[in-house]
């Protein structure tokens, strides 16, 4: 039984603190004077650092994705709320201009068009725009002429040191207007965190509070990854209600790299000429070998890597224990967040936002057995245009490919999905897996972009039908018991290297719950990233450079 797949899970509260105190301060400065020259001259190097950021971010246009969550009304059981709508983007970013802009896979209406009775977009007025701006404090701005800078201490956020410092825009600036807290690595000078909000005319009707937070991708560069956003109610301020809640992810950095043809390729150095994401030499010959791909190529779907071995492991364990010999079947990972999975030809999709929720093994394998029923039973889209597809097709192309299956090849699929996960390891370990079933049913009015499938049918219960068949057990699932997770936060398990788009399982013990309101299936929460170099400093005579 292969086990790598559980590996504990997340609840809004990481297992390394955000923040912790250095006990490596240095030494203070002979006088007030010095002190003050010295933090100066560390401000200096902060700023020349972040224009030599913003001047680099304009040679890349990684993906921007936002997933944003309306709250909604309170539990009965818990002081705290719910969220109540949700809303999604999925662009491209743009930094040639003055200010961030981006570039929609496909328009936005077309993103939120879930099922018609859930429409919220009216209801969640959000322009990706604003989200996109808090990646940078203030691009192209951001230096002593608009903002005073006050040192607050020394910190470490995981394994970097930082100078946390507050930022104030100076006077009463129309143009500028970042307020907040960022925190300056101690090496380069790179910001590796800010936190605050914008309040300038220009930018506040469309601004709200933030958290974000950046990696070191590639040499010392500490690039834009992941953006927490959180907001009270505008149209009730004094009752500090939360309005919604956002999380904003960054990738696609290297996609010059990308593709099966470039897995071994040399990697460009920033300042170097960047291909562009398109570009390509020659097309795979089978239709699902292309669409992988394009896909890869387009930052859409991670590499291959530990991810898809371990997927694959769980779909061998259910063919070996079923008897069957199917030759050649692989899984990929969609990198969207939308919970989704689907399957072309003898390759299944499950998308990142899935994996991240699945509370278990036995879980992943009911979804993966109903997917892998297609592949057994031989079920194929007949779709002209899937063996006709010019290479290489146009990023907008990629989302108006259709893998939905027939009424008819999904109720054979339901049967045969439910008789493989009878026979299979994990066929007396279905309670988690009922329970993420209820966990869906219960929120799939609140969350319809979220279970709405962009390549095939909406998630829901079709993928866990051989569960739900077996619900009548005398084993009943509870959802009071601290010790049953029906679904975990979005965000909890897979961890997305900006640069390269390779993902991995987040490897953190089990954190032991000690109330139902640590219970947040499906929810957003936020980011706590544990900041690391890529590389060990290097060293002259035994001396830190």
């Amino acid at each position: 039984m292969f086990s790598l797949f559980l590996v504990g899970f997340v609840t809004g509260q990481d297992s390394i603190p955000a923040s912790q105190p250095s006990d490596a301060v240095p030494p203070a400065p002979s006088s007030a004077t010095a002190k003050r020259t010295e933090f100066d001259d560390f401000v200096d190097s902060a700023v020349r650092q972040e224009r030599r950021l913003t001047d680099l971010m304009r040679s890349f246009n990684p993906i921007i994705e936002t997933y944003v969550q309306e709250a909604g009304a309170e539990y009965r059981f818990q002081r705290g709320i719910i969220p109540n709508g949700d809303d999604y983007f999925l662009s491209r970013l743009n930094l040639t201009e003055d200010s961030p802009s981006i570039a929609p896979f496909e328009d936005e209406e077309t993103w939120n068009q879930g099922p018609e009775k859930y429409f919220v977009h009216d209801q969640l007025p959000f322009s990706q725009v604003a989200f996109a701006q808090a990646l940078f404090p203030d691009f192209g701005h951001f230096d002593r002429q608009n903002y005073t800078f006050e040192f607050v201490r020394w910190e470490v956020l995981g394994e970097v040191r930082c100078a946390a410092v507050d930022v104030r825009p100076v006077g009463n600036s129309k143009k500028r207007g970042f307020v907040g807290r960022i925190w300056v690595e101690d090496r380069n000078y790179g910001i590796v965190r800010f936190r605050g909000t914008f309040t300038s005319k220009g930018l506040a009707k469309r601004a709200f509070h933030f958290d974000s937070w950046r990696l070191n991708t590639v040499g010392n560069w500490w690039m834009p990854a992941y953006v927490y956003t959180e907001e009270g109610n505008p149209q009730d301020l004094s009752s500090h209600k939360l309005w919604f809640k956002a999380q904003t992810r960054v990738w696609g950095y290297g996609l010059q790299n990308a593709g099966e043809h470039r897995e071994n390729a040399k990697k460009t150095a920033p300042g170097e000429d960047f291909p562009e994401p398109n570009e390509t030499t020659h097309p795979p010959e089978d239709t699902e070998d292309t669409i992988v791909e394009r896909s890869q190529v387009a930052g859409l779907m991670a590499p291959d890597g530990e991810v898809n071995r371990i997927l694959e492991t769980v779909v061998n364990n259910i063919l070996i224990t079923n008897n069957l010999d199917v030759a050649r079947v692989r899984c990929r990972v969609l990198l969207t967040i939308p919970l989704e999975s689907f399957v072309m030809g003898r390759t299944i999709v499950i998308s990142r936002g899935l994996l991240d929720v699945l509370p278990d093994e036995a879980t992943l394998a009911a979804v993966l057995a109903h997917e892998l029923a297609h592949v057994v039973l031989g079920h194929e889209v007949n779709k002209p245009y899937l063996t006709n597809l010019d290479w290489p097709f146009p990023d907008p192309q990629i989302f108006a490919l259709d893998f939905h299956f027939n009424h008819t090849q999904e109720a054979e699929a339901n049967k045969k999905g439910m008789e493989l996960f009878s026979k299979s390891p994990y066929k007396d370990q279905f309670v988690s897996a009922d329970l993420f079933l209820k966990a869906l049913q219960a929120n799939s009015g609140r969350f319809p972009i979220l279970l709405h499938g962009r390549f095939s049918n909406d998630f829901g219960s079709s993928q866990l039908v051989a569960v739900q068949r077996r619900a009548n057990s005398p084993v009943l699932a509870k959802t009071d018991r601290l010790d049953q997770i029906s679904a975990l936060p979005l965000g909890s398990r897979i961890v997305l290297d900006p640069w390269s788009d390779r993902i991995e399982i987040l490897k953190a013990p089990p954190v032991r719950l000690q109330s139902k309101a640590e219970k947040i299936p499906f929810e957003v929460t936020p980011f706590y990233p544990y900041l690391r170099r890529l590389t060990a400093p290097e060293k002259s005579d035994g001396v830190e450079q």
